[in-house]
């Protein structure tokens, strides 16, 4: 090193910055660049937080339109089926009861009160009584055993004191496979047939009209 270069790096060495100058400058610019970086993390958190919120609810509220879709059509198809099950369950009792009646078969059992016609028919699991609209001008002929709708039941032939007109009812026990079957009044070739429940007992009537 020569005689120039060495002055230059004396005249170097002897400059300096005062203590506290220096420790501001250095605070400065770490504080600027922890805030800096700071700043770019929290920025980046918000906009990845923002994204997920949109996302999740565009997808909540997908899951949620397909979810209430859903409940409706399974809904609608429930009620549907088993009204339409429901309808078809009575229309073919209602067929049933007519035809039955039209049959004319004699009576397995006679007797001069319902209690000799119950005391006759000892496979029915219920007893044998008449509904509250059948009064005294109604005189009983007698009873079989018959189906109505699966259920094993009582035929009970009767006919109208003054007219003759014969009367056919049905009795039975309002059991599970008569539960779809509507309470109903109708009219099937000419025969006035009436379904209900009464007593814990399930009734049908059918006459000519």
């Amino acid at each position: 090193m020569n005689e120039q270069e060495q002055r230059v790096r004396d005249y170097y060495e002897k400059l300096s910055l005062p203590q506290e100058r220096l420790e501001r400058l250095v605070n400065i610019e770490s504080h600027e660049v922890n805030e800096s970086s700071s700043n770019g993390f929290l920025t980046q958190l918000s906009a990845l937080r923002a994204r997920f919120q949109r996302s999740n609810t565009k997808h909540w509220n997908t899951t949620i339109g397909i979810a209430s879709i859903c409940f409706v059509v399974l809904t609608l198809s429930y009620f549907f089926s088993n009204g339409h099950y429901s309808n078809e369950h009575t229309q073919r009792t209602l067929r049933e009861v007519a035809m039955n009646h039209t049959t004319r078969l004699e009576p397995e059992f006679r007797g001069e009160s319902l209690a000799m016609l119950d005391n006759s028919m000892q496979q029915l699991p219920f007893t044998l009584s008449l509904p509250s609209n059948i009064d005294t001008e109604y005189k009983l002929i007698g009873s079989r055993y018959c189906s109505l709708s699966g259920e094993l039941a009582a035929h009970v032939r009767l006919k109208h004191t003054e007219s003759g007109k014969p009367l056919s009812l049905f009795v039975t026990s309002n059991g599970a496979a008569l539960e779809d079957v509507q309470t109903q009044q109708t009219t099937l070739e000419g025969i006035d047939v009436e379904l209900w429940r009464e007593g814990g007992l399930f009734f049908a009537l059918a006459q000519r009209s």
